[in-house]
């Protein structure tokens, strides 16, 4: 159990690193000023972007120790992109977004956070 937990530290902090990549990325080519103009889903997108820069890192570090907040502030990223993944899906998906990549990331998210959420996750944490 402490071995997956820490994986998945891993995991957000590279997501918090891929995302930083991306907003520069997006920033360099020009397009970041398009996808804050691009209506709810940029909105919801940057809002996304927000959460991860902002409680990823905590959230890796002391996940990563083991600690209780670790795995709160995981499982709020999980679920915020559970969530930020269905509105996408049920309310603003265009027909041209493909649907695969979005139930895909819908089922890790909700996997992972059914994982974060046991006891057995909640038992390997210090409070």
């Amino acid at each position: 159990m402490r071995i997956l937990l820490r994986v998945v530290a891993v995991v957000i902090a590279l997501a918090v690193v891929v995302t930083a990549l991306m907003i520069v990325q997006l920033a360099v080519i020009g397009s970041l000023l398009a996808v804050a103009r691009s209506g709810a889903l940029g909105a919801l997108t940057i809002a996304g972007w927000l959460a991860i820069l902002t409680c990823g890192p905590t959230a890796a570090v002391q996940l990563w120790r083991l600690r209780r907040i670790g795995l709160t502030l995981t499982t709020m990223l999980c679920a915020i992109a559970v969530a930020y993944l269905l509105i996408g899906l049920l309310f603003l998906r265009t027909a041209e977004a493909p649907l695969l990549p979005i139930v895909e990331g819908i089922l890790v998210n909700g996997l992972l956070l059914g994982f974060l959420l046991s006891p057995s996750a909640r038992r390997a944490c210090i409070g």
